[in-house]
């Protein structure tokens, strides 16, 4: 290893001088490569966390519905049908209050039927199906199976099955079912909303940009490890 005023000898000659301040140039270009690189990534991410957090059209959700279709951000247009409405008993409130879901069966301007978690009420209390077309919005859920489905005389049910809720109606469901965040017109005496059980998840991230980025920044510090060993060596052969 070469003493440091040789190292020193040989860093201030003229083509050390310039090899430097290449390095410096070198450095600097790989940095905002590599950071160029990392904003891409995470403009990717922005991307992609938008489109899948977006409002679908239920109707543009294909049957059978997959697993990467629960927990996204679904519209629908249609009429309550009044007949066609249970509860969940044993539900509680977004304050933790013991009450019921009110669940109805939403027909679309397709024809087609899914069924709607319109909200939380406190047992017992009477909310009246809306007469006219409303358009929601609100998250895909699936059908729950944690207990076994079960309803009384009272239009009471444990869990949401659309199969289920399909033969109880004599209707046929969509699969799954809605848990309504929002809907339009807004009647009188709405149920309180309810926290959807999933929500959709993070994206997949691009690692393809992010190990760009790195492989950016490692070339820079390569190119350090290289100037640094062209002084060594200069340093030893002139001595």
């Amino acid at each position: 290893m070469p003493r440091s005023s040789e190292l020193w000898s040989r860093a201030r000659t003229l083509t050390a001088i310039l090899a430097l301040a290449s390095l410096i140039f070198i450095c600097v270009l790989f940095f905002f490569l590599g950071k160029w690189q990392w904003d891409r990534t995470q403009d990717i991410l922005d991307a992609k966390r938008a489109a899948s957090t977006a409002a679908v059209s239920i109707t543009d959700i294909v049957q059978p519905m997959k697993s990467e279709d629960y927990g996204r951000t679904v519209t629908a247009m249609g009429a309550f049908s009044s007949p066609d409405q249970v509860r969940v008993g044993s539900r509680l409130s977004s304050q933790s209050a013991a009450g019921e879901w009110i669940v109805s069966s939403l027909v679309l301007d397709t024809g087609q039927s899914i069924a709607v978690v319109r909200g939380w009420v406190p047992e017992g209390a009477v909310f009246a199906t809306p007469e006219q077309q409303v358009s929601i919005k609100g998250v895909l859920q699936p059908s729950e199976s944690f207990y076994d489905f079960a309803g009384d005389q009272k239009g009471k049910i444990v869990v949401i099955d659309s199969q289920k809720l399909s033969e109880l109606w004599n209707v046929e469901l969509l699969d799954g079912f809605i848990v309504m965040q929002d809907q339009e017109p807004v009647t009188a005496n709405v149920p309180e909303g309810v926290p959807p059980t999933i929500s959709t998840g993070d994206v997949a991230f691009p690692l393809q940009n992010f190990f760009y980025a790195i492989q950016w920044w490692i070339f820079a510090l390569f190119a350090v490890a290289v100037y640094v060993r062209w002084l060594v060596v200069g340093s030893k052969l002139r001595t």
